[in-house]
């Protein structure tokens, strides 16, 4: 068991690398010249078409509203993603890591606005007359690679489980840290949970993190809020040390590990990455469910998420 955790501890550190900074980072900064820095100059109008616009009925075709589509989505990256993920990147990669988080984030708005766009533009029904999409349909339909199309099909569906498992032990370790309460029972409980929920389907699933997700935010903005108010002497502070070391190295010093520049950006990229999930292939498929008749309408809306990241950050 031992040698099956190095080879796969391996294997993600040279996927963390730079191969995936070639493919994701690189990929979003190639759309965000393409797309003319859209996701920066119309940005007020993109916040009031989703924002804005989050209680507006729509007719158009599709099996949930576009913000229940949006907050399906958004169940995934928050949690162990932002929540969790963003002390580890401090950890490992020191103050600087955060600058970097920041920096995916906006450029991930037009990677994740071009695959909800796509996800929409391809999507189709399924035999329930609910409408389906993402990677795995714009790639058979679009580019016409069916055998890749499956081929991601099936490793997302390996990725699915390693994500939730992540997530999982999130919870468990958290409630058992605070109430002593065993981590099986935290995982039994939440997987009774979450399969009341998914067995309903993408409407039931629509319903459900509509209402959760907001309240989510809200607790979390309150906490957030909470510990800057208490601690608002040190926020200058803290924001030099995230521009300071984002260019330089840091000592093994004040609860930090140490690190230089290149582990600042590695993990600063790579928690950016997980967080915002731009590129990975999993929002489109939560997005195309949306009633919305225009993809781009649906692609601010990813653009909405991925502005998050920043905030969360």
């Amino acid at each position: 068991m031992d040698k099956f955790t190095q080879v796969i501890a391996e294997i993600t550190e040279v996927i963390w690398g730079l191969p995936m900074i070639l493919l994701l980072l690189g990929g979003g900064i190639y759309l965000t010249f393409r797309l003319g820095f859209f996701q920066i100059q119309h940005l007020p109008h993109i916040l009031n078409q989703t924002f804005g616009k989050i209680f507006t009925k729509s007719n158009a075709p599709g099996s949930v509203s576009p913000f229940q589509a949006t907050t399906s989505a958004l169940a995934s990256t928050m949690g162990a993603a932002n929540i969790v993920g963003v002390p580890v990147a401090i950890a490992l990669g020191g103050p600087g890591a955060i600058f970097w988080m920041w920096v995916v984030a906006l450029i991930g708005m037009a990677t994740k606005y071009s695959e909800v766009v796509l996800g929409i533009h391809y999507r189709e029904k399924n035999g329930k007359g609910e409408y389906v999409g993402g990677p795995m349909y714009y790639i058979r339909k679009g580019l016409g690679w069916k055998k890749v199309a499956y081929f991601f099909a099936f490793a997302l569906m390996l990725e699915i489980v390693a994500s939730t498992m992540v997530q999982a032990n999130s919870v468990a370790e958290t409630v058992n840290g605070s109430f002593g309460i065993a981590p099986v029972w935290t995982g039994l409980v939440v997987m009774l949970l979450v399969g009341m929920v998914i067995v309903g389907g993408i409407k039931l699933i629509g319903r459900v993190t509509e209402k959760l997700i907001p309240f989510m935010v809200i607790v979390y903005m309150i906490g957030v809020i909470s510990v800057l108010a208490v601690n608002i002497g040190d926020v200058p502070r803290a924001f030099g040390l995230i521009f300071e070391y984002a260019f330089q190295p840091i000592s093994a010093a004040g609860g930090f590990l140490g690190a230089g520049v290149a582990a600042a950006i590695r993990w600063g990229l790579a928690r950016g990455l997980y967080s915002n999930e731009a590129g990975m292939g999993t929002a489109p498929i939560a997005h195309s469910a949306a009633k919305n008749n225009h993809p781009a309408k649906q692609g601010f809306w990813g653009i909405f998420v991925t502005s998050q990241s920043i905030n969360n950050g």
